[in-house]
């Protein structure tokens, strides 16, 4: 296991979605890796912070619009009907007007 292997597994990791044979070798690579050690611990605790911290709901409408827009996403990642510089402006006021029209 090498830190770059480790940096791309850290949130299964996290997520206890691997091997014990894989899960065993990360472990042993934090413990002997003070760089990755670091990063573990960030990521622990941006974990603790999100899950604790960002309690508000998110409104219905916006939720709905995210859904939309990610399940009208190409596979390049593009967002259909989105000039490449148009920003995807879920506020409020743009829902608000859009609701109305409809």
């Amino acid at each position: 296991m090498d830190c770059d292997q480790l940096l791309a597994l850290i949130h299964n990791y996290l997520d206890g979605d691997l091997s014990q044979w894989r899960h065993r070798a990360m472990t042993k690579h934090i413990v002997e890796c003070p760089p990755c050690a670091v990063e573990h611990r960030f990521h622990v605790h941006y974990r603790h912070v999100v899950a604790t911290k960002c309690t508000e709901e998110v409104p219905l409408v916006v939720r709905s619009r995210i859904c939309e827009a990610l399940v009208s996403a190409d596979a390049a990642g593009h967002l259909s009907g989105l000039a490449p510089t148009q920003p995807l402006d879920l506020s409020r006021d743009a829902s608000t007007e859009s609701d109305a029209a409809l």
